[in-house]
């Protein structure tokens, strides 16, 4: 590696003279040769602009050609040995620390990364260091058992720029001292001995001798700290974080990084404290809270106009400060969900939230290059007189800082900087930072204001304000509800029903149990206001599920939903993802759920704004729905086998009937599933320490996978399971083994048993029983049959349905299930090998084999299609299928899924289509 003194170069500007003459005769004195000419210009720049780092080379030319014949690596870790009297040691080792990066950062162009590292590689090496010496010492005197401070129950946390690797030129080192009860009980460490353990650790690191000091430790952001003594039992901080910390409290935080002591107690803690930081959902409160914040340093420290002169980079408007707040608040805001975005360095994450959609790409950019440039500034400041400042100089003495920065344009460069700075913190303010570009995507169509709503919506507002609904109680809910009055009032007057998403949003805050969280998403996620009016419009069974779990308007609001769901491999990467960041069997159950219908409502709002339709829709909600039952398998099944045991070379397929079968799922499908087991012949029970045998093991597996699929928790559903179409029906057991499964549909079944089976496929489980059930299912379907019988049973099965509606577009005469049955029919009198189970495309492979012809397969196909349209809206509404009787704010998203001129047009055009279904149905099977 290359010699720091290799890469230097003078800052402009004069050499200091008496400094170069003074520092040679100090370098022949000690018998150190001298200089060349180059490197004496360098120092003698440097002590011309650092009164604190003249005076260090003065007292240490041994030190100053160490360092500049090293690498700046090697001068830290030379640093950080520690030899002889740890005080002095650590004295000089922070000497040596702070000479090195100060030449590296102002003489050799070092990132602020390199820098910050730097010091913060070497006090956490201090920290390390000072912990073992004050255990040693209490071991030694009898205070404690053990000096390992891997087992002493002690933990130190560094916090703020030390916790994030960020550490300042000439910064205080914010720690937490906490101690495990049992863990440090056990080493003999009561909780009045860590008190004085830690004051003496702060002695060490902070009393000033001839060597100077180390650093500054500043123990205030402990929990509690005019109340607490330095260190605090990890029950005590927990309690505390729990009930009574303060928004500023949780938010430092993030910052919290375990830097010596007791592992196993430290990441136990950190493991319990996380429920208390991280908000399951969405906190947009967490960006108020930042502002507040923002807004109380500036009244106490001064804000300040942005000039250069006299500015403080770190509080001051457009600062350091800001930088961080804006980062740590959409931490605080998305973090939650997403853990990747938990990391406690600012740069990084500023590329986490980009990469994450919670950052435009080119405010990323602005921000980590202001960041670098501010810290630049920063230390400049404090490397002068080696203190903790953050203000620039005044006009007068401002050129020092100037040479230091080694940049003509200083104040032109840094004003424009704080003021770019200050424009995305203030943007922030208004909500415009966490935006999400995609929910303006979703296209939500507006019809013409109509204020005729005006004094309707005037006297519903005045009554939220009245605080008598459980959602508005507090003064805050009603505040950010006033914020929201304006932009509410025109999503409804340009909505297609006014009065009824008037209504709706009325019923909606009725029965809110809270509405802080939820009025904090909106007001910080303005665009989904068309939205939510759309969907308690348009919507009741939609608004419905919002009135029950607020939180599924997440959503709406994580700019990664949108782009996963059309890439399938993304979605299950984050189906994955959730599952491996849980731990036990309930909480993957709980992950499954949440992730199902979190999914499952961005699904069903692109549906009714129109962004996905028909076929693309129903297969992005069967694609989910194979997910979710492929890895509720795995679950249940691994769950179960740490009871049971397993069968050696048996195995579990499911397969999937029905619109799940098909692939033609609406919001509302219940998912169709038959489950089939093979076991060996010869194995009489399971190998597990409760052993079954394989009717019951394999019986109670599928209970267990059907309730992780389809009970009901706080969580939601994940989905409805039907086991009807399993052989027998009702009658026959849960679970079938592959022989009986083959046995029954060679021998047993009836006609519309295997009907079903034409839409058969396998979603989940052991690929070798799937293929075995497949091949059964393909034998039964291609067998010849009698085409009489065969339309007879058919009909007698349609005949059986005709109860179920006579005016929706699914069962009506003419409706879904008539041309469904043209198509088994068709399968079944043809005996077509085929392992397509989607309607259209049967309907192509039937046509193309002559069962059908040119304008049977138009009308069916095209009828089919418009169908689904239909009913993938009706599900989500919850409403009759039926058109003309549709909610007001249905019927055009109705219209313009069947790409008809009007609500009127499309239930003639329907009721002609369902007569030309029904007059073909009797044409090819026969009347019902």
């Amino acid at each position: 590696m290359t010699p720091l003194g290799a890469t230097l170069r003078p800052l402009p500007g004069a050499a200091d003279p008496d400094f170069v003459r003074d520092f040679d005769s100090a370098l022949k004195s000690a018998g150190l040769g001298e200089l060349s000419g180059e490197l004496s210009a360098v120092l003698g720049s440097v002590a011309d602009a650092s009164p604190f780092l003249r005076g260090l080379m003065l007292a240490n030319p041994a030190m100053v050609v160490e360092v500049v014949g090293a690498p700046l690596a090697a001068s830290v870790a030379t640093a950080s040995k520690f030899e002889g009297d740890l005080g002095s040691a650590l004295r000089r080792g922070r000497q040596r620390v702070a000479l090195a990066v100060a030449l590296a950062d102002l003489c050799a162009d070092a990132s602020v990364e390199t820098v910050t590292e730097a010091l913060s590689a070497f006090a956490d090496d201090a920290v390390r260091a000072a912990l073992k010496a004050v255990l040693g010492e209490a071991a030694a005197n009898g205070r404690a058992l053990s000096d390992d401070p891997a087992q002493c129950g002690v933990i130190v946390l560094a916090m703020g720029k030390l916790g994030g690797h960020e550490l300042n030129y000439s910064s205080d080192i914010d720690l937490v001292f906490l101690f495990d009860e049992e863990r440090s009980r056990a080493v003999g460490l009561s909780s009045k001995r860590v008190v004085a353990l830690t004051q003496r650790f702060t002695k060490l690191l902070t009393e000033r001798t001839t060597d100077g000091y180390v650093f500054r430790v500043d123990l205030r952001l402990r929990p509690d700290p005019g109340s607490t003594p330095v260190a605090v039992s990890t029950s005590t901080a927990l309690a505390y974080y729990q009930s009574r910390a303060r928004a500023w409290e949780r938010q430092a935080m993030i910052k919290a990084r375990q830097v010596a002591g007791d592992g196993i107690a430290g990441a136990a803690y950190l493991r319990a404290l996380e429920p208390s930081i991280w908000h399951t959902g969405y906190d947009f409160g967490a960006i108020d809270d930042a502002i507040a914040m923002r807004e109380q340093i500036a009244a106490i420290k001064g804000a300040g106009d942005i000039t250069v002169p006299g500015h403080n980079i770190k509080v001051g408007r457009g600062g350091i400060r800001e930088i961080e707040f804006l980062v740590q608040s959409l931490q605080k805001t998305a973090g939650g969900r997403d853990q990747k975005l938990r990391g406690n360095a600012t740069l990084p994450m500023l590329e986490a939230l980009a990469r994450a959609g919670w950052m435009r790409q080119d405010d990323c950019t602005l921000l980590s290059r202001a960041y670098r440039y501010l810290r630049r500034v920063e230390h400049r400041l404090q490397m002068v007189a080696d203190e903790q400042v953050h203000t620039l100089p005044d006009a007068s003495r401002l050129d020092r800082i100037t040479r230091m920065m080694d940049e003509p344009a200083f104040e032109e460069t840094l004003r424009s900087i704080l003021i770019a700075v200050h424009g995305r913190f203030v943007d922030l303010v208004d909500g415009g930072v966490a935006m999400n570009p995609a929910i303006a995507g979703l296209n939500v169509e507006a019809q013409a204001a109509d204020s005729s709503i005006e004094p309707e919506f005037r006297e519903k507002a005045d009554g939220w304000q009245e605080g008598g609904y459980a959602s508005l109680r507090s003064e805050r809910a009603r505040g950010l509800l006033r914020r929201l009055e304006g932009p509410l009032a025109q999503a409804i007057k340009a909505s297609a029903d006014p009065s009824a998403a008037l209504a709706g949003i009325d019923a909606l805050l009725a029965r809110l149990p809270a509405g802080v969280d939820f009025l904090s998403r909106l007001d910080r996620q303005r665009d989904l206001l068309p939205v939510l009016v759309l969907i308690v419009s348009a919507a009741p069974r939609l608004a419905e599920q919002l009135v029950r779990r607020p939180r599924l308007l997440d959503v709406l609001v994580d700019p990664q939903f949108y782009g996963r769901q059309d890439n399938l491999e993304a979605m299950e990467a984050a189906l994955d993802e959730a599952l491996a960041n849980v731990g036990d069997y309930e909480a993957k159950l709980d992950a499954l759920r949440v992730f199902t219908r979190e999914h499952m409502m961005l699904i069903e709002v692109r549906i009714l704004a129109g962004s996905i339709l028909g076929v693309t829709a129903g297969q992005v909600i069967s694609a989910l729905a194979q997910m979710v039952t492929s890895r509720a398998l795995d679950v249940a099944m691994g769950g179960f086998a740490e009871r049971h045991g397993q069968f050696a070379g048996g195995g579990v397929a499911v397969l999937g009937l029905g619109s799940f079968g098909s692939r033609e799922m609406t919001p509302s499908s219940d998912l169709d599933m038959v489950f089939i087991y093979d076991a060996p012949d010869e194995a009489a029970q399971s190998d597990g320490p409760r052993p079954l045998t394989p009717g019951h093991y394999f019986s109670r597996a599928a209970q267990r996978f059907i309730a992780a699929l389809s009970a009901p928790t706080a969580r939601g559903q994940a989905f409805e399971v039907d086991l009807r179409l399993r052989p027998s029906g009702r009658a026959g057991p849960l679970a079938t083994h592959i022989r009986s499964f083959e046995r029954y549909h060679e021998e047993s079944a009836w006609v519309w048993e295997h009907m079903a089976l034409t839409r058969a496929r396998l979603v989940a489980g052991d690929e070798q029983v799937g293929a075995r059930a497949m091949k059964a299912i393909g034998a039964a379907l291609t067998r010849p049959r009698d085409p009489e019988t065969l339309a007879q049973d058919v009909l007698a099965m349609r005949r059986k349905l005709n109860g179920l509606s006579r005016d929706d577009a699914k069962h009506a005469p003419g409706g879904l299930v008539d041309i469904e049955f043209i198509v088994q029919y068709l399968r079944l009198r043809t005996g077509l090998a085929t392992n397509t189970t989607q309607t259209r495309k049967l309907l192509r492979e039937l046509a193309q084999a002559g069962a059908i012809d040119g304008g049977s397969l138009e009308l069916l196909s095209e009828t089919h299609r418009l169908f689904r349209r239909l009913m993938l809206l009706f599900s989500i509404a919850g409403v009759p299928a039926q058109p003309d009787a549709a909610p007001l704010a249905l019927q055009p998203l109705l219209v313009r899924a069947a790409e008809a001129p009007d609500i009127a047009f499309l239930a003639a055009d329907l009721s002609e289509r369902r007569e030309k279904v029904r007059a073909l149905f009797e044409t090819v099977i026969g009347s019902v």
